[in-house]
């Protein structure tokens, strides 16, 4: 049973958590219908992406056994079959729309679960192998959970919060793949094969721009007159001090050595204790500045 529920890649799910920003921003937060609503939605999009990371693995197999951890997954390391995650991937699919059209969410909801369904799906057959192109896609696809967590609670999403996310998913990913680069060094573009086209300075001078614009993005849309005046509030500039740490951590994370290098966002936000502590402490302030009046 274990092995399935590697398969699944729970703790990527994590990523699906962004469904519920538009929640707390919106102050609707203790509106226990809708975060209902969210908590299903947010089961529905996670087994959605299993579905589209099952594909991935699939077709990725004999990649991801040069990686020193993708190597340990069920199907590369030959403890589930092809043919048997694919079957358990379409369960996942059809769990996944079961419960979005179950529970009647808003169908804009399902319009943007079936936008990233097939977007991932060309992903994964093709826009994964076009350099450039991959980062953005990749970036899109937490757009695309934010706005999903909007209509599920059927709420304008800001321009702001859109391309803060875009933004900082872009330095997530980019560090990854910086990661990549230096932990696999001449198997890199064996591995990936857009890593032929990066290389390490040019990796940099992306990071350092997408770390930028996050940070200016989060601190504009933070004192926003049309946002504080929703929220109630000219105190949410206080919180980018977490942002700005959170980002600096990930800078300093893809230059250093730490956690052998690793790169990618979920395994390091599971393993690094200071970018732990600093979601944690931005949560609490935000939820304290939003909500206790």
């Amino acid at each position: 049973m274990k092995m399935y529920f590697e398969l699944l890649r729970i703790k990527s799910w994590v990523k699906n958590g962004f469904l519920f920003l538009p929640l707390v921003f919106a102050l609707k937060l203790l509106q226990q219908d809708l975060f209902l609503s969210v908590v299903i939605a947010f089961f529905s999009f996670s087994l959605c992406s299993s579905f589209i990371y099952i594909i991935n693995d699939v077709l990725d197999a004999q990649a991801d056994a040069l990686h020193p951890r993708k190597k340990f997954r069920p199907i590369p390391s030959g403890k589930i079959t092809p043919g048997l995650a694919l079957l358990f991937g379409g369960a996942c699919l059809l769990l996944s729309f079961g419960l979005a059209l179950g529970y009647a969410i808003d169908v804009s909801f399902i319009y943007v679960l079936l936008c990233y369904l097939f977007l991932n799906i060309a992903y994964v057959l093709i826009l994964k192998n076009i350099h450039l192109i991959e980062l953005f896609v990749v970036a899109i696809n937490f757009v695309l959970r934010v706005l999903a967590g909007c209509f599920v609670i059927h709420v304008d999403p800001s321009n702001w919060i859109l391309v803060v996310t875009f933004f900082l998913s872009l330095l997530l990913v980019l560090v990854k793949r910086r990661a990549e680069l230096v932990v696999l060094g001449t198997n890199a573009a064996a591995h990936r094969k857009v890593l032929k086209y990066y290389s390490e300075g040019f990796l940099d001078k992306l990071i350092l721009i997408a770390a930028t614009i996050t940070i200016t993005a989060y601190i504009l849309y933070s004192i926003d007159p049309k946002v504080t005046f929703l929220l109630k509030t000219n105190s949410l500039i206080y919180t980018s001090v977490f942002v700005v740490i959170g980002v600096f951590r990930f800078v300093q994370l893809s230059e250093g050595k730490e956690f052998d290098g690793e790169g990618d966002p979920t395994t390091l936000l599971f393993k690094d204790r200071f970018t732990q502590i600093n979601i944690i402490a931005w949560l609490i302030c935000l939820l304290f500045l939003l909500y206790v009046k």
